[in-house]
């Protein structure tokens, strides 16, 4: 796989996220005040707390408000390996006639990166928990995943920022507080990129800003983070640009 950045270019912050119940004979999502709690938490931005009581049957509708294109999805899962299924569907309706895009058999502790059977444009997308309780899930991201179009110059640095107030008294003692855990930053650059990639980052920058979180791919691993600054591109030759990208960790 290639390094990508999976974001909301959904719109997914503003969506109205509600929970029901699902009838697998009929196909049909109904509203209704089901034990699930805190579905909210699946588009807070944050990977700290969890939806609970999502039972087998039960149905997360995240209301985008118009169609939208999604290819892919990715989640994030803070318990154990999870071997209840987690079926994704998207619709045109509200309630019925919905379109299973992915069966999920298997959820790993971390980020869960998935592509659908097929790239779909929905107003509505559901989460349906299909056997048993499923449990774990704290954020969800859906759309199109930006893949990069080739690899940044050899050289990416990082950076660990400590998270520690030093304070010295008179008499020359260092007394130090631990606010939080280093954050690690990342410094992508590159020094030939096409006009359709420069679009398309353009394009992720103006929907992300330095306020949404996503996830960078870096080919191994998956990175909770934010665009720390704004992207700097300089013009090399005709519709040839250097790029130069900066990355700030997240820890929840």
């Amino acid at each position: 796989m290639a390094k990508k950045f999976y974001y909301d270019s959904v719109n997914l912050s503003d969506a109205t996220i509600s929970a029901g119940t699902y009838n697998p004979s009929t196909n049909v999502f109904t509203l209704s005040n089901t034990e699930v709690t805190n579905e909210h938490y699946i588009i807070d931005q944050s990977i700290a707390q969890a939806v609970t009581s999502f039972g087998d049957e039960d149905m997360i509708r995240i209301d985008l408000g118009t169609d939208y294109t999604v290819s892919d999805i990715i989640l994030y899962n803070n318990g154990a390996k999870d071997f209840n299924d987690l079926f994704v569907y998207g619709g045109s309706s509200g309630t019925s006639s919905l379109n299973l895009r992915l069966e999920l058999n298997t959820t790993f502790a971390g980020w869960n990166a998935n592509t659908l059977t097929s790239s779909s444009s929905f107003r509505y997308w559901f989460l349906r928990s299909e056997d048993g309780s499923y449990d774990g899930l704290t954020e969800v991201i859906l759309g199109v995943p930006l893949t990069f179009e080739n690899e940044p110059d050899i050289g990416i640095a990082t950076q660990e920022i400590f998270a520690t107030d030093l304070n010295t008294s008179l008499g020359g003692v260092e007394y130090a507080n631990k606010r939080h855990e280093p954050k690690t930053t990342w410094q992508l650059n590159f020094s030939n990129i096409s006009q359709t990639f420069k679009n398309n980052l353009v394009s992720f920058e103006q929907d992300v800003t330095n306020f949404k979180k996503f996830v960078y791919y870096d080919d191994s691993s998956y990175h909770y983070v934010r665009l720390d600054s704004p992207i700097k591109f300089t013009e090399v030759a005709f519709e040839r640009f250097s790029a130069s990208l900066k990355l700030r960790e997240q820890l929840s």
